[in-house]
């Protein structure tokens, strides 16, 4: 079979092509001609530029949830070519193994990274753009509620990291952007939910954190976490990553892992790409990261002073839809205050909202940081024993990259 994905440099899609890629499949695909951390080990795929494709009748076609309104998914409805959108396509092509559904505002990537790591015979499809291909029954696969992608699906055992409002641009209200995460439980054959998130309980829901009244309560103390009358030292400090360490344990145990085991595991676990990716340059500890929800940044805050309570803690932000921005404005402005300095990067907006130049003038004026530019970075590259983040969902890598081709240069 030839399948030829439509938006292949996405996170999720780069990494189902390798996936088919691997079991044997011809991909193909097209996208925009930037280059993307997600396909840096292409697998041999031909990708194509949006000038410059071949679009053929016997092609079996995948289109990005980001390109269902673009011109090159229209014409290949127009042509009636066969297609099917990324989550429709998913259902169909893993019908027949059991699913295991990792959901939440944040944290989703580097729990599957995790249980792609405590169970290595799962396939599992990782949201930086790696994967896994397993010889078990079991899929694992990041359900992103953006749009209610994650109501196409119908997980054997589902985990729900977090419910912290976000997407103000699709879920109008708080209320109903819980309603979605409550409808996912709903249609799961077993749920693992962080309960001291959301307060939703039912038959097929097991609840985990700290709070004692929880099914399964667990305790945090500098990378230790205790539940069930064990202890597992974590690979990295924070207490965000302890809810996303018990929320993978908890699933490797419904399928019978031993404890040892999982320790064993976990000290073999790597954070996904843009992570809370580190390199130490000179006396700088540079870090990259995907945040870009409030708690997000103020998870990776507190998990940096947990870690290095005596460094300085620089952040370089990069804002990622103007929705996003508009709606959680007063807390990003007390969430990046609470570094010692923050410089702001221009703001990455997607395909899914019109970009206003001056509306975004005008909350990085309320913001009140100033912008991250040349005469910032030559000032910072001379810096002393300092953690600098580069935060973001967008572009904001390429930033990092060439701070740190700067910072080796001096």
């Amino acid at each position: 079979m030839v399948y030829f994905i439509v938006g292949i440099k996405g996170a999720a899609l780069s990494a189902l092509a390798k996936i088919l890629s691997d079991m044997g499949h011809i991909v193909r695909g097209v996208d925009v001609e930037e280059e993307f951390y997600t396909l840096n080990d292409k697998n041999h795929i031909q990708i194509e530029s949006f000038s410059n494709m071949k679009l053929k009748k016997s092609y079996f076609y995948i289109i990005g949830n980001a390109y269902k309104n673009h011109s090159v998914a229209r014409y290949i409805q127009k042509m009636k070519y066969y297609f099917l959108s990324y989550p429709d396509f998913l259902n169909y092509y893993f019908k027949n193994q059991k699913w295991i559904g990792v959901s939440g505002t944040s944290g989703k990537t580097t729990t599957t990274k995790m249980l792609s790591t405590l169970l290595p015979t799962c396939t599992s499809l990782i949201g930086d753009g790696t994967y896994r291909v397993g010889t078990g029954d079991y899929f694992i696969i990041e359900s992103c509620e953006y749009k209610n992608t994650f109501l196409k699906y119908h997980p054997y055992i589902s985990l729900v990291l977090n419910v912290n409002y976000d997407h103000v641009d699709f879920f109008k209200t708080k209320e109903e952007y819980e309603k979605s995460f409550i409808k996912f439980i709903q249609q799961s054959t077993l749920c693992i939910v962080n309960g001291d998130s959301l307060s939703y309980r039912n038959n097929n829901v097991i609840t985990y954190g700290l709070d004692k009244t929880n099914d399964i309560p667990f305790s945090y103390h500098h990378g230790k976490v205790t539940l069930l009358r064990k202890t597992f030292t974590l690979p990295v400090l924070g207490i965000q990553y302890a809810y996303d360490f018990v929320g993978a344990y908890l699933v490797a145990k419904l399928l019978d892992e031993k404890d040892f085991i999982i320790q064993q595991k976990i000290n073999q676990f790597i954070m996904p790409k843009r992570r809370f990716e580190k390199k130490e340059i000179n006396t700088q500890l540079i870090i990259s990261d995907y945040a870009h929800h409030p708690k997000e940044i103020d998870a990776i805050f507190h998990s940096l002073l947990e870690q290095y309570p005596s460094k300085k803690k620089i952040c370089i932000f990069e804002p990622h839809t103007l929705t996003r921005l508009s709606y959680f404005l007063e807390e990003y402005k007390a969430i990046l205050g609470q570094f010692d300095e923050c410089y702001l990067y221009p703001l990455f907006s997607s395909a899914r909202e019109k970009h206003d130049i001056l509306l975004e003038k005008r909350l990085y004026r309320e913001l009140g940081f100033p912008i991250y530019e040349y005469i910032i970075q030559q000032r910072l590259l001379k810096e002393k024993n300092c953690v600098l983040c580069f935060l973001g969902a967008g572009v904001i890598d390429r930033a990092c990259n060439e701070y740190k081709r700067q910072i080796s240069v001096d």
